[in-house]
């Protein structure tokens, strides 16, 4: 029987089922703490997955967690924005009776969100996760040079209100905080834009279970199947890989391009039956609900395509990485700090839909270079963002804080 060393509380908008990075980040965190941490989280109650309902309750947690965790749904959220409100105030009407029920020793903020309007001192030492901010997602989403009625609801949100969210994350950097970034990118950002003591911020790199992510030798890899995952917005750029779908398989008939993830499917599917593209040619599966089958089509794809205009450092390219694939992506943000071009990949220009036909075809023409690369992709992956060597850092950082 373990003795319970710490009582830690995480305070996420995204838990199961994933919508995004947090809640991929905090999954894999949960997961590889060391198991004399007692686990809190307390999390919103999603309902719906896209236009799929998909609960909580339809996941059994002991698949994917040790017994050291205990989850406190607050408010229910259906959506990727409006339900913020109501998770940050169900929050706030509860979080110190969490702490004293619990004895908490240390909270960590999964995102800066449900942080921004507390302004009490709860008593317990805490850190943030900063994965992006609202300057950066809405000059992301701006980049697309898409029609303001091609955007996701969570992304309009955020330009509507892009005045107000902005002066309220100015003003959340202004107090004295404990910061986890996941890319040296993003500390450079909190630096320059947001002048923080570089004392605060701890670089400690978005990670993925390697035992989990994996290659298999025992699939054909002959076929040529290029995979997207991630959720279905303008910011993700996919419809420059849409445009370059007609070019690619012009070249190569047999050319299969899957798509997975949450979101509205139909206005992506519309463009390309208007391209007059052949239904073989593509899929959307939409939210998988099981791990395992995502695993599958990561290890059976030939290349994964990250087209992104903004985001950090996504886990799913590191979840593709893990299992194998040469990667093509956006030479954004911290992306260059897992995707090295030629080694491991090929890094485009953002919005280049003629790159990313060139990398793509170029991939796709040479077998023993896709092979190369996806063995150094996992190489990359085991050497620097393993899931159990970054939590063992991120347990260290809540016991200094204790310590303090």
């Amino acid at each position: 029987m373990n003795v319970i060393f710490m009582e830690l509380c995480i305070i996420t908008p995204e838990f199961i089922p994933i919508w995004g990075g947090v809640g991929s980040y905090i999954i894999e965190l949960i997961k590889s703490l060391p198991k004399d941490i007692n686990i809190h989280v307390v999390t919103p109650l999603r309902k719906q997955m896209g236009k799929e309902k998909i609960s909580l309750y339809d996941y059994d947690l002991s698949n994917y967690f040790n017994k050291n965790i205990n989850v406190h749904l607050m408010s229910n959220a259906k959506d990727t924005f409006v339900y913020n409100v109501f998770f940050q105030l169900s929050y706030l009407k509860n979080i110190k009776k969490i702490i004293s029920d619990h004895k908490i020793d240390v909270i960590h903020y999964g995102s800066q969100i449900p942080e921004m309007i507390e302004f009490r001192n709860l008593g317990v030492p805490s850190v943030t996760t900063i994965h992006t901010t609202i300057q950066g997602q809405r000059n992301g989403t701006k980049l697309t040079r898409t029609s303001f009625s091609n955007y996701d609801f969570s992304e309009k949100a955020t330009l509507i209100n892009y005045p107000f969210l902005n002066f309220a994350e100015i003003i959340y950097f202004l107090k004295n905080r404990n910061y986890i970034t996941v890319s040296e990118w993003m500390k450079k950002q909190l630096l320059n834009k947001y002048k923080i003591e570089q004392s605060q911020i701890h670089v400690i790199h978005n990670s993925v279970d390697t035992k989990v992510y994996a290659t298999d030798r025992s699939i054909d890899h002959d076929k040529n199947i290029i995979l997207f995952t991630g959720r279905m917005i303008a910011t993700k750029g996919i419809i420059f890989l849409i445009k370059a779908m007609p070019h690619i398989i012009k070249k190569y008939p047999d050319a299969l391009f899957q798509f997975i993830g949450p979101g509205d499917n139909l206005m992506y599917e519309n463009i390309i039956k208007n391209m007059k593209i052949s239904k073989k040619n593509y899929s959307f599966f939409g939210y998988l609900n099981h791990r395992n089958d995502l695993i599958k089509y990561y290890q059976s794809s030939s290349v994964f395509i990250a087209p992104s205009l903004y985001e950090n450092l996504p886990i799913r390219v590191l979840e593709a990485m893990a299992c194998g694939l040469p990667i093509v992506a956006s030479n954004i943000s911290a992306m260059s700090e897992a995707v090295i071009n030629s080694l491991n990949g090929i890094l485009t220009r953002p919005g280049s839909v003629n790159d990313i036909v060139n990398a793509i075809s170029h991939l796709l023409s040479n077998p023993d270079l896709r092979k190369k690369m996806g063995e150094n992709s996992r190489k990359i992956i085991l050497s620097k963002f393993d899931s159990k060597i970054n939590a063992k850092k991120t347990a260290n950082l809540y016991k200094s804080l204790i310590e303090k």
